[in-house]
């Protein structure tokens, strides 16, 4: 018994020693990589909205929070956000900014939660701190909803083969052992 928890730390403290000497490896390989790896990434509706309530209680104003959040995520998010910033600055109503947005596939849907989350509070003044939380609960418990229901299909899609499997098993370990126990 000993010797297996001999085994078992020399087995750890050679991934330890493993992992040290890899550290620079991996950090090398990190900064070798092109900017151009996140040029198409696009952020979840989610994160740009917590990004835009922190922008937002830190006393910006929305165009300024649109504008701060878009230059966080960079890309068609920055773009997009951009060109909302200049159409409101121009004079364009809150809809009509946010057709430009809605062009561009990749962020089309995020730039319609961010602007129907934000609609009230440009139009009217109300505070949109509640607005986003209340959007990203919906958001929350749709992501939710839609995890259990691939949860529940996966369960189901999965009896067949573990029915498959388990049955031999059952039939090798324990059936067929007592029926020879009890034909002798």
């Amino acid at each position: 018994m000993g010797d297996g928890w001999a085994w078992c730390a020399a087995v750890c403290a050679g991934f330890a020693v493993f992992a040290a000497l890899a550290e620079p490896c991996v950090g090398v390989r990190l900064r070798a990589l092109p900017g151009r790896v996140c040029e198409d990434w696009v952020p979840s509706a989610p994160l740009v909205l917590q990004l835009l309530g922190a922008a937002l209680e830190s006393g910006a104003s929305i165009p300024h929070a649109l504008r701060a959040v878009g230059t966080c995520c960079a890309g068609s998010c920055a773009e997009a956000f951009a060109a909302v910033c200049d159409e409101l600055s121009a004079g364009a109503s809150w809809d009509d900014a946010w057709t430009c947005a809605a062009d561009d596939p990749q962020i089309a849907d995020v730039a319609a939660t961010v602007c129907a989350t934000l609609r009230e509070s440009w139009n009217e003044g109300v505070a949109a701190g509640d607005r986003i939380d209340a959007t990203m609960e919906q958001l929350e418990t749709t992501e939710r909803m839609e995890i259990e229901r691939a949860a529940s299909r996966l369960s189901v899609r999965l009896l067949l083969p573990m029915g498959l499997c388990f049955l031999p098993a059952f039939l090798c370990i324990a059936v067929i052992p007592t029926i020879i126990s009890f034909a002798q």
